[in-house]
């Protein structure tokens, strides 16, 4: 239990769902980090989930916030120029990721070495940079749109109960 509910975020291979991640679901203490055989991933940061029998194995997500892993998960570095092209193409591609893993095991899982025999379609450098300062002008958008909706979630979550309860009286109040 020392290495649990600490200050650094964690992420667990299911919480790939979220395209752009802004949160984790748990956290561990340094403790946890320094005696586990998880590892660390930035901000920006490109993560894959390379197992599970369901949904999960091959969802792709951008990091929104530094954080810790979990073995079921690769982390891909990009330059930036190149980040947002490579992320769109592989979030795009999940049929494809869960094939490849597919035909390698019984159990399916993903690996480095089949992610580096993935096609990326080339294109023209002026393109890229472009789809890049594009992209790189809408990132920051959705980061804050995404804290804004947690923010009005975590909200929602903890008036409803004191307004079924009656705690809180809303009835006098005009719209």
């Amino acid at each position: 239990m020392a290495y649990w509910n600490g200050n650094l975020n964690w992420l667990s291979s299911g919480e790939t769902r979220n395209r752009f991640v802004i949160s984790t679901e748990k956290t561990i203490t340094q403790l946890g980090a320094d005696n586990s055989s998880t590892k660390s991933a930035q901000k920006y940061d490109i993560v894959i989930a390379s197992a599970g029998q369901g949904f999960t194995r091959g969802q792709t997500s951008m990091l929104l916030l530094n954080t810790y892993i979990n073995q079921s998960v690769i982390v891909l570095h990009a330059k930036k120029t190149v980040l947002p092209y490579l992320f769109w193409n592989l979030t795009n591609r999940y049929d494809d990721l869960r094939a490849i893993s597919d035909s390698s095991s019984i159990r399916g899982s993903l690996t480095t070495k089949m992610l580096s025999k993935l096609k990326i379609p080339k294109v023209e450098d002026s393109l890229i940079l472009k789809f890049s300062e594009f992209a790189w002008s809408i990132i920051p958008q959705i980061e804050n749109n995404l804290i804004e909706n947690k923010r009005l979630t975590d909200l929602r979550d903890s008036l409803l109960p004191k307004l079924m309860s009656g705690e809180i009286d809303v009835s006098d109040i005009r719209l």
